[in-house]
């Protein structure tokens, strides 16, 4: 089950750009579940995290006002990646 359940969220991670919620949904686990398991794919190094800033590092509501509430409490979200290793989980990558 373990390693249908990375594979799936290495599936997940190369195809789109869902919330934790949603890929939590869609792989039957909860969101702390879910969580665990990408401590862990990270921890064994097929995924990275990586924060990628705002586009306006100054505010993080991304419409760049000048009264921005959310400056000092709203960090830029992490996003993982796949890394080589997470790669070669996929069929068809070439790297199998």
């Amino acid at each position: 089950m373990m390693a249908g359940t990375t594979a799936a969220i290495a599936r997940l991670l190369r195809d789109g750009s869902l919330t934790l919620s949603a890929c939590a949904s869609g792989l039957g686990l909860s969101r702390e579940q879910l969580e665990d398991r990408l401590r862990l794919m990270e921890q064994q190094d097929y995924l990275a995290r990586v924060t990628r800033p705002y586009p306006d590092e100054s505010c993080t509501c991304r419409h760049c006002c000048a009264s921005c509430c959310r400056k000092t409490i709203a960090p830029a979200p992490a996003i993982f990646v796949l890394t080589e290793k997470g790669e070669r989980l996929l069929p068809g990558t070439g790297n199998a």
